[in-house]
């Protein structure tokens, strides 16, 4: 990319350079230009260090009442009050606006004349906590009275619960919503900011449309950095694969992306969902600009996030400096972009040159977090291998931005070098050692080690009230949100968290290498791309009744092994002759047909066996009540009697109704199903008219799952299903009995019985109820 002519200093960025490979060139630059500017300017960064360390001391010495006689106090307290305001009032231009606020306006900021622009801070108080999502968005509409009357905080609320409801449970534990809160609180303040000078209506109607864009950027946050790239495992690698490319093609193209082809996961649909949000409110065409810059902030976060402390062997430190500074810069541009109706001149090039010095202080704030996530940042590369140093640059980066991007106004250095020194003090000083640490690993100019003994010195007291506004939201947010009912999150989310944990019970349970090898091929058909059905429907059980799953593991690997014997059976050359299976090929592929016949007969065995050892929790009639009641069902008048018939009906040229295959279904299926609950009910000793209840639950679930999979395999693909698409091309089902549309209104009728079942229980079901409902509506 070539520089303007007569370039001298940071890149001047305009919109027309957010492109991913036009906004590489220009980040270069700038970098290039830095590095000059650091390194012949070492007095400029030792003074900037020097107002760091001042700061400090008057914040100190405000920590100390008792030394002023009590009316004086009053009056001192009350200049600092509305100073702390007109500081914070510039530092949210400088920061949040890439722009010093003209002094009348910083001025009525701070005597509350607009009265209409909340600091992050006012919106923390007085949130209900007992609401969840709710009590954060009333409390919004309260502390930004903007939103008063506007119809669609009702559909925020509505919005933020689904996503309480969604996200991994690691996800929501760590504090995740309140991230998705405060990036969502920083577009709605900036919206509040753009509308100071426009009547009640006017900013009213901005931010009612600004609202549902500033959810979908806070919640592409918790869905994309905090799930996709920062929990492996939770993501098979080749829906994340999708996942990527759904990303990129959404924010590259601006075309709607079909929902067949996303993930079928509640995340997946989110996503989807919030590309669709965007694409209403800002259109592509017209705000390309904004679609370049998320799509180039994707980009350097995905690329970032595969770093991992192996990565340092190969990749400098200043290599990586490029996309920490694109992440950060283009998040700032977004939020701007989202919130703001027209950008001033000089924005662009003011706000991505700006972030970078905020990126370099949390990476040195998280560094613990990260290095035991094991994630390559500049504070957890091994500081004797760097080819910068990284603790220099963070103040060096701070002194430049003061001076080459804002020009040494007094307002952005003054406050620039406030909440840089309070930031890394709040660190500093609730951390034993960290000081003591950095020192150790990194070369420190004199300034630079008096300011981080400064800021260890802090009393941890006053370290406390020095947290930034937003990340005292972002935690209250986080911390009221940190929990939730298990039993009303999505089914897909409740199997995706316990997925690790089942798989960790069926391979500690399933019968283990032997002579004949025959452990080998009960490995191979229990891996894969296994969804855990039937275990993952005895713990949503379980979770209804209030029963511990340790007292049930021998279940839930039972009816997993019971499970996978009958999908190697059906995928026989004999039966089904599949040769697709769980995103692999079929096991009798792999392994000779003989020997796979008689791993699936040691399955149903071992899991015979495996239910025996429920007598150490659970008296023992219950138990021989049970294996007796298990053997019926997976017996010849059962699921054997469907798997028979599903093998001969219409084979013979005879007419097959949709009786016959309904029938075939409910004992095929729905035997299955009922065969991973009835257990639980029957070992906890529930009602005999629950049992009941629940067997006609998992009838109508069971046929519902079955039509749908009739459905998806006259229009689905392999690829998306896992396993063979047209593999009943010969077979008679549903579909080909009825055709679609009868299919289609079967399913619904036989979804409606499941629900009212469940209605009919006296225990939590609405995991059993959202279960039903995704087997009518999954996509493989």
């Amino acid at each position: 990319m070539s520089v303007p002519a007569g370039t001298r200093g940071p890149f001047p960025f305009g919109a027309q350079d957010l492109e991913a490979g036009r906004l590489a060139g220009g980040v270069q630059h700038t970098l290039a230009h830095f590095r000059h500017w650091r390194d012949t300017n070492a007095g400029r960064v030792a003074e900037h260090v020097d107002r760091f360390t001042a700061h400090l001391a008057a914040i100190a010495a405000e920590r100390r009442p008792w030394r002023i006689p009590g009316r004086l106090r009053t009056g001192r307290r009350r200049r600092r009050e509305r100073a702390a305001l007109v500081r914070e009032a510039v530092h949210f231009g400088v920061y949040n606006l890439a722009e010093v606020p003209p002094p009348a306006m910083v001025e009525a900021i701070a005597d509350g004349a607009h009265g209409r622009l909340p600091t992050l801070g006012d919106l923390v108080r007085g949130i209900d906590e007992s609401r969840g999502a709710a009590g954060v968005v009333a409390s919004f509409e309260q502390r930004l009275p903007l939103l008063k009357g506007v119809p669609e905080t009702r559909w925020l609320a509505g919005r933020l619960d689904r996503l309480h409801r969604t996200l991994p449970e690691a996800v929501v534990r760590a504090g995740s919503m309140g991230k998705v809160v405060r990036t969502m609180a920083g577009v709605l303040v900036i919206g509040a900011y753009d509308t100071l000078d426009d009547d009640l209506a006017q900013a009213r109607a901005h931010l009612a449309r600004i609202l549902p864009a500033a959810y979908a950027y806070g919640a592409a946050y918790a869905i994309v950095d905090d799930t996709l790239q920062d929990l492996p495992g939770y993501v098979p690698a080749a829906d994340r694969e999708r996942y990527h490319q759904m990303v990129v093609r959404g924010l590259s193209t601006g075309e709607p992306v079909d929902l067949d082809e996303v993930p079928d996961h509640p995340l997946a649909e989110e996503l989807h969902d919030l590309h669709g949000l965007l694409l209403e409110s800002y259109p592509f065409r017209s705000y390309r600009h904004l679609y370049h810059a998320a799509e180039s902030m994707y980009l350097a976060q995905h690329r970032d996030s595969a770093r991992t402390a192996q990565a340092a062997a190969s990749t400098p430190l200043t290599a990586m400096y490029p996309d920490i500074f694109i992440k950060a810069s283009m998040s700032r541009v977004v939020a701007n972009v989202l919130a703001r109706r027209r950008l001033p001149d000089g924005f662009y090039a003011r706000c991505v040159n700006t972030i970078f010095l905020s990126q370099l202080r949390d990476d040195l704030v998280d560094r613990e977090e990260d290095g035991q996530g094991n994630r390559l940042t500049p504070f957890t590369y091994p500081p004797g291998q760097t080819d910068t140093n990284p603790l220099y640059d963070l103040f060096a980066y701070n002194a430049y931005v003061a001076g080459e991007v804002f020009g040494d106004d007094a307002g952005a250095t003054d406050a620039l070098a406030y909440y840089g020194a309070r930031r890394l003090a709040m660190h500093l000083s609730t951390g034993r050692g960290r000081a003591d640490g950095l020192l150790r690993d990194y070369p420190a100019t004199g300034e630079i080690a008096r300011f981080l003994r400064t800021a260890a010195g802090l009393p941890r007291r006053a370290a406390h009230q020095l947290e930034a506004a937003d990340q005292r939201l972002r935690k209250r947010v986080g911390r009221i949100l940190s929990s939730r009912d298990q039993t009303k999150v999505d089914c897909r989310t409740f199997v995706a968290d316990r997925l690790r944990y089942l798989n960790e019970v069926t391979q500690r349970y399933q019968p283990r290498a032997g002579t004949g090898g025959l452990g080998e091929i009960v490995a191979y058909a229990m891996g894969g791309t296994g969804k855990r059905l039937r275990p993952a429907l005895s713990l949503m059980l379980a979770e209804g009744l209030g029963v511990d799953p340790a007292s049930i593991e021998p279940v839930l690997a039972a009816s997993e092994l019971f499970h996978t014997a009958s999908l190697v059976f059906d995928d026989l050359p004999a039966q089904d002759n599949a040769t697709f299976r769980r995103g692999r090929p079929a096991a009798h592929l792999v392994f000779d047909e003989g020997s796979v016949q008689l791993a699936a007969v040691s399955m149903i065995s071992a899991g015979f066996g495996l239910l025996a050892q429920l007598g150490g929790r659970y008296p023992a009639d219950r138990i021989t009540e049970v294996i007796a009641y298990v053997g019926t069902v997976l017996g010849p008048e059962r699921l054997c009697r469907g798997q028979h018939q599903d093998l001969h009906l219409g084979r013979d040229g005879a007419a097959v109704t949709g009786e016959q295959i309904l029938q075939m279904y409910d004992l095929k299926t729905s035997t299955a199903i009922e065969a991973a609950l009835v257990p639980l009910m029957m070992v906890t000793d529930r009602p005999a008219g629950e049992i009941a209840v629940l067997k006609q639950y998992a009838h109508h679930t069971g046929i519902v799952f079955q039509i749908r999979d009739d459905i998806l395999d006259a229009t689905s693909s392999t690829e998306v299903l896992g396993k063979d698409a047209g593999n009943d091309t010969g077979k008679t089902n549903l579909v080909r009995v009825y055709g679609l549309a009868e299919a289609h209104r079967l399913m619904r009728a036989h979804l409606a019985d499941a629900v009212r079942c469940c209605d009919q229980l006296p225990f939590d079901t609405d995991l059993l109820k959202c279960t039903v409902h995704h087997f009518a509506s999954r996509r493989r």
